[in-house]
């Protein structure tokens, strides 16, 4: 896979990538939130905020259930418009009868694995297991469904069939699943040295960080997970040989 495929792709899905950006509208409510905060291009949920107030409580799950499931439809339409790029499918028949159906799957998994990974960690937090040690585990499991948004809008499978396919991907490829770890957690160190760079001047260091993850960095790291998922139907080799 060469990076120009990459950019082109990319480019040619950027009214796509661009929608990203609507999630921002989330970025003050969650600022202003207790339990809740943004850096290093990402949102983050206290562990305790099932001890907070219950209209708090409330409050913010609403918050981030509706974060979810606009951040669920966009991957999606990402995951299908490069799909599209790749290989012959019926668009209209696609946007009008299967993209919600993708996006209610993954909404439900991002929401069950969100909340219930928060409220998980509460529990082990006060079972005196240390912070960095549950974080470990949040990172683990999480890459455990690494590959979980491209099968099922891929493989068009239930979401248990979807996550499993998932994991039979992974284990076929963990070289593939760490390469990509390690080049996100570059890029998150980065963004943290730049978002302290600028917070020293601007004190917007945070938000800058999260448009750049929501429109450049998210929307890259699907677009090559989707084209690795393909290639084991050997339709992205075909593509760059015809290129």
């Amino acid at each position: 896979m060469e990076i120009r495929h990459i950019f082109s792709s990319y480019l040619k899905n950027f009214s796509t990538v661009l929608a990203f950006a609507l999630l921002f509208v989330f970025v003050l409510p969650f600022v202003w939130l207790q339990n809740s905060f943004v850096s290093s291009g990402t949102i983050f949920l206290d562990y305790g905020f099932i001890k907070a107030p219950i209209l708090d409580s409330l409050l913010l799950l609403l918050l981030v259930l509706g974060f979810l499931f606009i951040y669920s439809v966009l991957v999606c339409l990402l995951i299908f418009a490069v799909r599209k790029d790749l290989g012959k499918v019926k668009t209209n028949y696609y946007l009008r009868e299967k993209i919600h159906k993708f996006a209610i799957k993954y909404f439900i998994f991002l929401s069950v694995f969100t909340v219930g990974g928060t409220i998980i960690a509460s529990f082990l937090l006060d079972f005196g297991v240390p912070v960095e040690l549950v974080n470990i585990l949040l990172i683990i499991v999480s890459l455990s469904f690494l590959f979980l948004p491209q099968t099922i809008v891929v493989d068009e499978e239930s979401l248990r069939s979807s996550i499993l396919t998932n994991w039979d991907f992974l284990l076929k490829n963990i070289p593939l699943v760490l390469g990509i770890f390690a080049v996100g957690s570059l890029v998150v160190f980065g963004l943290l040295l730049v978002e302290f760079v600028i917070d020293f001047f601007f004190f917007v260091g945070n938000f800058f960080s999260l448009f750049f993850s929501l429109v450049v960095f998210v929307p890259v790291l699907e677009i090559i997970k989707t084209k690795m998922y393909l290639e084991r139907f050997d339709i992205v080799r075909k593509y760059s040989l015809q290129d």
